[in-house]
């Protein structure tokens, strides 16, 4: 978040009515249950409210646009949105969690939904501390507060106004969003916002002050996605397909999930509060050439993301299979622009042999990428089901629940809201709370592939952060080298040299 700068100008929040409000407070109680991913959520949430803990499980997006700004419209237009999301109009009361029963979830009903533009006092930054700085701050505190499970509204909504366009600002708790879901809002939120325009220049131009947007399409009820992830889970044998695959590859793993490759220093149980490491993998040559590289082996581009990550992986531990849990999208027909936690998690194993030949990554690219379509099949199915079934089989070593390493690729290139202002000039960000490991979030978009994780900010752990990226780095730029390349190998070596601090070699 600290990466994002706003040139200084007034801060504006988009905050609920009095009546909305009002009316949150007494929403009926709503009796389906919440996603399994929104069940665990909630559940920590409760733990860590009980401990005095502070709550970091929040995501944002930021971007800017042109133009001049009109608070009302853009109060209209986040109305618009919200009564659009169902899963946006829920809060949730945590309290039976304590004595181990579910959370319950209010439902605020869509017509007393409204927002309203409300100026931040002028507030100058404390000495010493700069305007990006003081930004910062002001958002993190923002989110903290409005960004809660447990009352409504869980995000905030904002900008800070220049005489010649806006920074827009919006943060969520995560058991209402989810990377998809941030890489649609502020686009989406900025296409009501200049229908509301065209609608108040409109009806201006008839003498009316009253702007009528055509109402927005509907989308899928995030609801009814909980609804039916349980009622699947609850319908699938425990000799399912989907559930054998995580079986036997937990089973191969010494009954534990993976953990980051590297030794990251921290002790069993403890935690570190997070630095947020980013690394571009490829350019757009580099691109291209991965492009040609996986076709030329019947695979997909995914397929090459997880063939790197693989030999990698192997490369530094030893080992001759490589297994990880990568994030699958559940947006299925209908729900393609939902805003909630569509997501589920599915095990992606395969053999990387040692010295697999004179190009290793041509040999793993296509294993990779059979792995993976295996890996959606077994995605069908709530990654719940399955840990039920392997928790209570004993197959499961229920430590490794804690803090798994996860994998997401996501081509960002692909999403509804691309070639707008607020698409294009967007950045994804996370609260900065604490951790134990090192997950990898990849992106691809029209320039490079990169990868950006949230690591322990400890000297050891950022030490073995610097040397897998490096590792990582090496791995791709050497799978896209012409063969035969002058100095090809050298760049390599270089590459996983600097994390050392050797220096390159002669």
């Amino acid at each position: 978040m600290g990466t994002w700068t706003a040139l200084p100008g007034r801060v504006v929040h988009l905050r609920p009515t009095p009546e909305a409000l009002a009316a949150a407070q007494a929403a009926p109680v709503d009796p389906g249950p919440p996603s399994f991913l929104q069940g665990d959520h909630l559940r920590a949430y409760a733990a860590r409210r009980a401990s005095g803990g502070t709550h970091r499980a929040w995501t944002g997006t930021a971007t800017h646009l042109d133009g001049p700004f009109d608070g009302a419209a853009l109060a209209r237009a986040l109305t618009q949105f919200v009564r659009r999301h169902e899963g946006l109009r829920t809060w949730f009361d945590v309290d039976p969690c304590t004595d181990g029963g579910a959370p319950v979830r209010h439902l605020v009903p869509a017509d007393v939904v409204g927002f309203t533009a409300e100026p931040v006092p002028a507030l100058s930054p404390a000495p010493g501390l700069s305007w990006d700085e003081w930004v910062t701050g002001h958002l993190t505190a923002t989110f903290d507060a409005a960004c809660r499970p447990d009352s409504w509204a869980p995000f905030a909504l904002g900008a800070v106004v220049t005489d010649d366009g806006f920074g827009l600002f919006w943060g969520c708790d995560h058991a209402f969003t989810d990377g998809g879901s941030q890489l649609m809002v502020l686009s989406e939120i900025e296409e009501l916002y200049a229908a509301e325009l065209a609608g108040s220049d409109a009806d201006a131009a008839r003498g009316s002050s009253l702007s009528r947007p055509e109402p927005p399409p509907t989308v899928g009820s995030f609801l009814a996605h909980a609804s039916a992830e349980h009622e699947l889970a609850a319908a699938t044998p425990p000799d399912a397909p989907q559930i054998q695959a995580w079986s036997a590859a937990v089973t191969a793993h010494a009954g534990k999930l993976p953990q980051f490759a590297l030794d990251l220093g921290l002790p069993p149980g403890e935690t570190a509060p997070v630095k947020i490491r980013s690394a571009t993998l490829l350019d757009a040559a580099g691109l291209a050439r991965m492009d040609e590289l996986a076709a030329a082996h019947g695979a997909r581009f995914t397929g090459a993301v997880f063939a790197g990550i693989a030999l990698t992986d192997t490369r530094l531990t030893g080992a001759d299979t490589w297994f990880g849990v990568t994030v699958v999208g559940t947006r299925g027909p209908g729900f393609e622009t939902a805003q909630g936690w569509l997501c589920n998690f599915a095990p992606v194993t395969f053999p990387v042999p040692d010295g697999a030949g004179p190009a290793p990554f041509d040999a793993v690219l296509p294993v990779a990428d059979a792995a993976f379509r295996q890996a959606r099949k077994a995605a069908e199915v709530p990654v719940h089901a399955a840990l039920g079934v392997m928790l209570a089989g004993g197959v499961l070593d229920p430590a490794s629940l804690g803090s798994p390493q996860l994998i997401s690729y996501l081509d960002l290139r692909r999403f509804p809201g691309v070639g707008r202002p607020a698409y294009d000039n967007g950045l994804h960000f996370t609260g900065e709370g604490r951790t134990a490991n090192a997950s990898l979030w990849v992106n691809r978009d029209h320039e490079r592939l990169y990868v950006v994780t949230q690591t322990p900010d400890t000297p050891a752990a950022q030490a073995a952060v610097d040397r897998y990226l490096a590792e990582l780095r090496a791995t791709f730029a050497a799978a896209v080298a012409a063969p035969g390349a002058p100095g090809a190998g050298d760049a390599v070596r270089d590459e996983r040299l600097e994390a050392t601090g050797a220096g390159p070699v002669g």
